[in-house]
């Protein structure tokens, strides 16, 4: 069976390791460019909480700027430092189980991986998780976070029916929406973001963890 992963808040938690650091480099960035936010800590926590209610970090910037009567440009002065290279001894937290399952999982199945992002952090995301990438007979970096072209390109690769793929993600308009398109079995990593996110009927299955997904390859 194919399984093609997202990485962000599927394999690897963004949303708990990188973006609270992310965010507060950002907040930085605007005080020194003269946004007046008095107390720097709750500001802060203010922007962390906005962020798990937004669909991306950039729209939690820009509404946040706004509060205080600045524009959207004022926000796009910070907002290369969401993808700028982590520091040299960061590490990156897996979701439970992520790297036994993967581990587990390309002994029987073909794993891909299709992320959505700036491709070089994306990849240093990946390494400084500790997660080897040739676990994965394929890797694609979609910068638009557009994914359906490279699901199709996938099953034809690995000449796989929809069918008998499945894909694993945390967001349902951007992972899941495509694969079930195309036929293809869809799984929701509730973590991140996607906590938040009812099961819809369509939904093959939901999960909390990775190791859930073992027992779902079974049915």
């Amino acid at each position: 069976m194919l399984i093609i992963f997202d990485l962000d808040d599927t394999l690897i938690d963004t949303s708990g390791s990188i973006l609270p650091f992310k965010l507060k480099e950002c907040l930085k960035q605007l005080v020194a460019r003269g946004l007046a936010v008095g107390d720097f800590e709750a500001a802060y926590e203010e922007l962390v909480w906005a962020n798990t209610r937004a669909g991306r970090s950039e729209d939690t910037l820009v509404a946040f700027v706004k509060k205080f009567g600045k524009d959207d440009a004022f926000a796009s002065g910070v907002l290369d430092e969401l993808t700028k290279p982590l520091p040299s001894n960061f590490s990156v937290a897996t979701t439970p189980y992520a790297k036994e399952i993967l581990e587990c999982l390309k002994t029987t199945h073909t794993l891909s991986l299709v992320t959505g992002g700036y491709a070089p952090f994306q990849m240093e995301k990946l390494e400084k998780a500790g997660i080897d990438r040739s676990i994965f007979s394929k890797i694609a970096v979609s910068e638009n976070s557009i994914k359906k072209p490279f699901y199709e390109d996938l099953i034809q690769e690995f000449s796989t029916l929809p069918q008998e793929a499945v894909v694993c993600g945390d967001r349902v308009q951007i992972d899941l929406e495509p694969a079930r398109e195309l036929g293809m079995k869809t799984v929701h990593m509730r973590w991140g973001r996607g906590r938040q996110v009812p099961k819809e009927d369509w939904m093959d299955a939901q999960i909390e963890n990775l190791r859930e997904l073992q027992g779902i390859l079974l049915r």
